[in-house]
């Protein structure tokens, strides 16, 4: 089966989507400037640091009210004013001219640009509430009221060179025989195991692996490496409660953000790939034939039991 990329998974992945010419640096210019029009909270080296710096150090951070606050406030602002001295230092010895630099300035540029881009359409969609969230939790037992925790036995293993290969293994039904086929091809390889939370993983390859015989092989990609896994044990441990809850509207949210997303910015997408050009070697590699999503063999994000 050919695997197909989720238009959220490229957004997060790729630059397809960022801009160059000489209208970036005009468009630069008035970024700063309309953030040199706040509130000047601190002066570093005659470079004024605004209020609007501060709040964006405070991104993500889960601010109190009160003193409390204001601690919070003055610890986000001694990074700024330290990050700001050691990037004069790194400019007094030129590196900000240097390749290297120059190289990841662009990369984070553009990862930037795309994650903002993903707020910006994020906040155009409503949040879910607790009714969708109910019902989102029933019409999904698997990972709420029947939520699995299975016991792996794995084997992880170097991908072959000629990843054709992997066909030897689609017959094979027991650990052993997978071992033995790795000495035969010469394939390193180490033994352990972990656990599989329903809740975090793919769903698809849940319900996959739910109806696998008992005790039968399955090998999942992950990471530049093959895992084949056997499930010693699979025990019930119901999700439910606040956690549960929060989960299933960060679920439905993600999906409604993959939807506006897809809605769009896909045909542009398509339409900017058509016009790209590779040299030779350096085309898009062909999946092979049967190839599946990669998916986590572990969740170590997983509710706690």
């Amino acid at each position: 089966m050919r695997h197909r990329l989720s238009l959220a998974t490229i957004l997060a992945t790729s630059l397809v989507l960022s801009a160059c010419g000489g209208g970036d640096d005009k468009a630069a210019k008035e970024g700063e400037a309309s953030i040199g029009k706040g509130q000047v909270v601190a002066t570093v080296n005659g470079k004024d640091v605004t209020i609007h710096q501060l709040n964006a150090e405070l991104t993500g951070v889960a601010v109190p009210s009160g003193e409390a606050r204001k601690q919070v406030e003055q610890q986000a602002l001694q990074a700024v004013v330290a990050r700001t001295i050691l990037a004069d230092l790194a400019r007094e010895r030129g590196i900000e001219k240097s390749p290297n630099f120059v190289l990841q300035r662009h990369r984070s540029e553009e990862a930037l640009l795309v994650q903002l881009l993903q707020r910006e359409i994020a906040s155009k969609i409503p949040p879910p509430n607790k009714e969708d969230a109910a019902k989102f939790m029933s019409d999904n037992p698997d990972l709420f009221a029947q939520r699995k925790i299975f016991q792996l036995e794995q084997i992880q293993f170097e991908a072959p060179q000629d990843i054709n290969k992997l066909r030897a293994f689609e017959p094979l039904k027991t650990m052993e025989q997978v071992e033995q086929r790795l000495i035969e091809d010469r394939l390193k390889y180490r033994k352990g195991g972990t656990n599989l939370d329903s809740v975090g993983a793919n769903p698809g390859m849940i319900r996959q692996i739910a109806k696998l015989p008992a005790g039968e092989v399955f090998i999942i990609p992950q990471g530049g490496t093959f895992i084949a896994n056997r499930i010693v044990n699979a025990k019930v441990v119901p999700f439910a409660g606040d956690q549960a809850t929060e989960y299933a509207m960060n679920m439905i949210q993600q999906k409604k953000l993959a939807e506006a997303t897809e809605k769009e910015l896909k045909a542009k997408i398509d339409e900017a790939r058509k016009k790209v050009n590779y040299q030779k070697g350096y085309e898009p590699p062909k999946p092979p034939a049967g190839a599946t999503p990669a998916a986590p063999a572990g969740n170590a994000s997983a509710p706690a039991n």
